[in-house]
């Protein structure tokens, strides 16, 4: 049991039902989930450019989210994060290197997910060896969501760590921010009332839809798309703008 058998202090291995779809594809994917905004303390928002909507839809208590166990676990790795951003990505580097080894191992391909409910520039963050873990391992995929423009544009641009691909993600009031980054060549991730069995629309904004709910792999989408979510948990009852109504 590839769950039970990479033994990670941080990242979770297989944590939902869209990354172990990844492994239909070969990937072995660890994701970290710390608590979202403000959620863990006052003094630390892990998600700055989180909109309305989007907190209040947020997937953060989703599934095994809304264990209490599971809500502690990531508030306290949040506060630890916060205690100590250095070693906190020294302790990363060991997971991965874990889970490098474990994919190896079972013959598959490691994918790392920094930002499962957060939102933190991991490119800048370079722990005591000042080097961020996408320049430590270049032949991993890292990939994220992102609600800040300027990381998105930068990714677009070739700015970012070649083995880091970020999608931006829209809310219901970034339209302007979403234009920039889909005419800069980015893909944005939006949220649809599509329900579950249902198909998602095949353009949006003049844009191809892609499906984003067949696998958690953005690094494997072709470039200028939108990347279709269907809504689920409180944001099917959404009326914030978040959700795009059809």
């Amino acid at each position: 049991n590839i769950v039970t058998t990479v033994n990670t202090r941080l990242l979770s291995v297989y944590a939902d039902a869209k990354t172990r779809k990844g492994s239909n594809s070969g990937y072995l994917t660890g994701i970290l989930y710390l608590a979202p905004a403000n959620e863990a303390s006052s003094k630390i928002n892990v998600c700055p450019y989180a909109s309305k909507g989007c907190k209040a839809v947020c997937l953060y208590t989703a599934g095994r989210g809304k264990m209490d166990s599971v809500v502690k676990a990531r508030v306290a790795k949040t506060l630890r994060f916060l205690e100590n951003p250095k070693e906190f990505v020294e302790l990363l580097a060991i997971d991965i290197q874990k889970i490098i080894n474990k994919a190896a191992k079972v013959d598959m391909t490691p994918a790392i997910r920094l930002n499962g409910t957060s939102d933190l520039p991991w490119e800048k963050l370079g722990g005591k060896l000042g080097v961020a873990l996408m320049n430590r391992f270049p032949s991993v995929a890292f990939y994220d969501y992102t609600k800040n423009p300027n990381r998105a544009i930068a990714y677009a641009e070739g700015k970012m760590p070649d083995n880091y691909h970020l999608t931006f993600s829209k809310s219901e009031c970034n339209d302007s921010d979403v234009n920039k980054v889909i005419s800069a060549g980015g893909n944005v991730a939006a949220v649809f009332s599509t329900k579950k069995a249902d198909e998602l629309p095949e353009s949006y904004k003049g844009r191809d839809v892609v499906d984003g709910d067949k696998t958690d792999l953005r690094f494997l989408d072709r470039d200028g798309v939108f990347v279709g979510l269907r809504a689920k948990g409180d944001a099917r009852s959404d009326r914030s703008g978040f959700t795009v109504l059809l």
